[in-house]
Order: structure tokens, then C-alpha cells, then sequence
């Protein structure tokens, strides 16, 4: 395994080093929109890198081997609301040139904007701590599959290579380096399911029924739509993903890198998916999380294997860094004064405390949770991000002005109080529907009311 180990670790150190080269070109003020210049290959890169992580990679190969195709549902809604991002919405979100998802809901509802940008930005903030969570819990399963070391070690790893990754870089090693990071990972995940078909063949998934390995409806048809809806609105109200688009030098190239996320995504999850059936079908008993690791370092001379395996780790690592650089853009922008900013060179310095502190406290957080359903913690950060933000968020973009401001308030703070309090009180069905049936609400009685005022 020497042989294995030097390889994963050797392409780590260079992708980390190539990340502090391409970050220290060009100022501070690169550090959040990496100076607004990025072409459609850059958006795809930071769109990319921030979604597809631990959860469409090692995540998608657990649940697969432990469910079945129900894995899909996360790179697929991801997919799906990359297209929806493309087709109506990049164009006004980039022309808007505004940095934050709290910015544009503050620029859109005027005296209430304030309230509903902080009620976004609170819960987009703690959902995507959550995905960040599951990045790390993504990396030390991982790591602990090829290594026998205790989880708070591997957090520890974990927790200096993605600072390392992003400390000196922000936003423009992250688009540079995301574009390579993608092609490394379908170039892992093609090598990875090619590896499966030839050791294994098809004929193994013949043992397998239709339910509920094959049925991405498996776990019930309310569920797996509650995944998907946690998808698309989660898309739309995650910072970075936002941020991607804020990024584009101009919204030719917002659209086109929202429309190549849309293409790659599921393809990627198909191949995760392939991985895992293909291990359950042959009879593998390995702990679901680590059953990416096992695959690799079971079906791959020790070089190579070791190569693939970095590549994964990489992926993790590059959307940690992507979601960790979103938190800390919205905490600095909507929490941070003014004058502490213009303090600490203008800002950047405290997006970079930031981000250690966050890094931090995440790697605590995935310890005491090491060995869990990685996408079960993708899909309740999702949702939390987008239950009270995304139809106020909407309505701004599609419709400016038609709902008045005080119903947009009630909108976004009632979807996200309905879901904390269905998930706290354990009532049945996902708390992402009654976080939506609330806000769409508010929603619509808003709009009915400034409709009739206008007659």
C-alpha cells in the first residue's frame, strides 16, 4: 500500500500548491467574484466544484450500495436545477451584479429587505454549514477506508487540506482549479465503472429485483420528491452556486456554465450509482461508507488506485472549499461592520478568519457523526437553505415588485420556521413540504392582495 499512499498524497500536495500559485495572482478584491472574469468553463468550474462533492461521490456509491438508485436524486436534482438556473434565471442574476443571495432579496423588498435578507442569509448559512459537515464526514470515510486511523485523525487531515486549499486562494484558485477538478473526477468515476463492468459484468445486477434497487422511488414516492425538491431549491439559494453565476464575465457565460453543471451532474451520479450496485450485486460486505475506498483499493494496481483515490479526495476537499467560501462571503457581507472590514484590508482578511473558524468547528461536528448517510445530511442542508428563501427569491426575479414586501417577510421567515418546528416535533413526512406550503402562502396571499389593491 506504500506504493498507494505516495500517489494519492503526491497529487494532493500538487493540487494544493497549484491552488496557492493561481490565488496569489491578483488582488484582495479577487477573493469573493475572483474579479468577475470568469468564462463559461470558470462558472462550470466553481458551480461544479461546489455541488459535486463527498455527497455525489462517495455519498451516491453509500446509498447505492445500501438503497439502490434513490442515490440519483441528489445529482439529478442538482442537474435539474443547474438547467432551471440556465433557461431564466442566470441572465438576471448576473446583469443584477450583485454578490449575495441577501443582497438581491434586500435590493428587491425595500424597507423589509433588510429582515428578509437576514432570515436568508440565517438559513442559508446553516444549511450550507451542514453540507460542509458532510463533506468532512465524505473525507474521513475516505480516508479511515484506506487508513486505519481514528475519525477525529482524519478530520484533522481532512480540516488542513481544505485549508490549505483555499487559504491564500478564494474564489479565483477555486474556478481555475475547479475546472480541473471536475475533469479529474469523470475521468475517475468513467475508470472506476469501467473497472466494475469488466471484473463484474452485468450479469451479477440479474440477482438484484427491481424493488428496490433499481426503483428511484424506493424509499416512497413522497420522499424521493421531497429529495428532489430540496435539490432545486437549494440550488437556488446556496451562495456559492449564486456566486458562480456573480462570477461569469458576462451572462453569455453565466448561462452556458449553468447549462454544462446541468449536463455533468446526473452523468456523474449514474456512474456513482453503477460503483455501489455493482459491489452489492457481487456480494461485498463492507460499512457503506467506506465502500467508495474498498472499490478502489480492491479493483486497481496500487499506483493507479492510489491516483483515483486522490482525485475523489480532491473532489471533497475543492466543494468543502466552494461551500466554506459561500458561508463566509454571506457572514462578512450581511454580520460583518463595515468599519471592522475596511480594518482588515478590506474584508478579505476576515473571510479568511472566516473560514478557519468554520473549517474548525465542521470537523468537530462530522466526528461525532462518522458513519452516517452522507446524502441524508445533503438533503436537510438543502432544504434548509431554500425552505423560506426560494419563492420570495423567485418571485423577486421573475416578478419585481408584485409582492409587497411585508408578505415577502412572512414568506421567508414562516418557511423557515414551519420546517425547523415539523422536524423538531418529528411529525411525518419531509419538514422541506411544510416549510414550502407556508412560504407559497404567504406567496400567494401577497400577491392577491396587491392585485386587488391595484384594481
Amino acid at each position: 500500500m506504500l506504493l498507494f499512499y505516495f500517489s494519492a498524497f503526491a497529487l494532493l500536495a500538487l493540487f494544493i500548491a497549484a491552488g496557492v500559485v493561481v490565488g496569489g495572482r491578483g488582488g484582495k478584491k479577487d477573493y469573493s467574484l475572483g474579479g468577475r472574469k470568469a468564462g463559461a468553463a470558470g462558472v462550470t468550474g466553481i458551480l461544479l466544484g461546489a455541488l459535486v462533492g463527498g455527497a455525489s461521490t462517495v455519498g451516491t456509491v453509500q446509498m447505492a450500495y445500501g438503497y439502490g438508485m434513490t442515490a440519483w436524486w441528489f445529482t439529478l436534482g442538482g442537474g435539474i436545477g443547474c438547467l432551471m438556473l440556465g433557461l431564466r434565471f442566470a441572465s438576471q442574476l448576473r446583469a443584477s451584479e450583485i454578490t449575495t443571495v441577501a443582497d438581491y432579496l434586500e435590493k428587491s423588498y425595500g424597507d423589509r429587505g433588510k429582515a428578509i435578507a437576514l432570515a436568508a442569509t440565517v438559513s442559508s448559512s446553516l444549511g450550507t454549514f451542514i453540507s460542509v459537515c458532510a463533506q468532512f464526514l465524505s473525507c474521513i470515510a475516505l480516508i479511515r477506508g484506506v487508513v486505519p486511523i481514528p475519525a477525529w485523525l482524519a478530520a484533522l487531515v481532512a480540516a488542513l487540506s481544505i485549508w490549505g486549499f483555499i487559504a491564500s486562494g478564494g474564489i479565483k484558485s477555486f474556478a481555475a482549479l475547479g475546472e480541473a477538478k471536475i475533469i479529474i473526477l469523470c475521468v475517475v468515476l468513467v475508470t472506476c465503472a469501467a473497472a466494475a463492468a469488466f471484473r463484474n459484468g452485468a450479469a451479477p445486477f440479474v440477482d438484484l429485483s427491481f424493488q428496490p434497487w433499481f426503483n428511484v422511488f424506493g424509499r416512497g414516492f413522497f420522499p424521493e420528491v421531497g429529495c428532489l425538491a430540496s435539490m432545486i431549491v437549494g440550488v437556488f439559494t446556496t451562495q456559492i452556486y449564486l456566486q458562480s453565476i456573480a462570477a461569469a464575465k458576462d451572462i453569455r457565460s453565466a448561462r452556458a456554465g449553468a447549462f454544462t453543471s446541468a449536463l455533468l451532474m446526473p452523468q456523474m451520479g449514474l456512474l456513482g450509482c453503477w460503483i455501489g450496485l455493482t459491489m452489492r450485486a457481487s456480494g461485498v460486505d463492507v460499512s457503506p461508507d467506506k465502500a467508495l475506498s474498498w472499490f478502489i483499493a480492491n479493483n486497481f494496481p496500487p499506483l493507479v488506485g492510489g491516483l483515483i483515490w486522490g482525485g475523489i479526495l480532491i473532489t471533497v476537499i475543492g466543494c468543502a472549499a466552494g461551500l466554506i467560501l459561500g458561508v463566509a462571503t454571506n457572514i462578512s457581507k450581511n454580520f460583518i461592520p463595515a468599519t471592522v472590514k475596511r480594518k482588515y484590508e478590506g474584508g478579505g482578511r476576515v473571510e479568511q478568519l472566516l473560514v478557519t473558524a468554520m473549517i474548525s468547528i465542521a470537523a468537530f461536528c462530522a466526528i461525532g457523526g462518522a458513519g452516517s448517510m452522507i446524502l441524508e445530511w445533503s438533503f436537510v442542508s438543502m432544504g434548509l437553505r431554500g425552505s423560506g428563501t426560494f419563492l420570495p427569491l423567485i418571485v423577486a426575479i421573475l416578478r419585481p415588485g408584485a409582492l409587497p414586501p411585508s408578505w415577502a417577510l412572512a414568506s421567508s421567515a414562516g418557511g423557515l420556521a414551519a420546517m425547523l418546528l415539523w422536524a423538531a416535533l418529528r411529525l411525518p413526512s419531509d419538514p422541506l413540504f411544510a416549510g414550502l406550503a407556508l412560504s407559497s402562502l404567504c406567496v400567494g396571499t401577497g400577491l392577491f392582495h396587491a392585485k386587488n389593491k391595484r384594481k
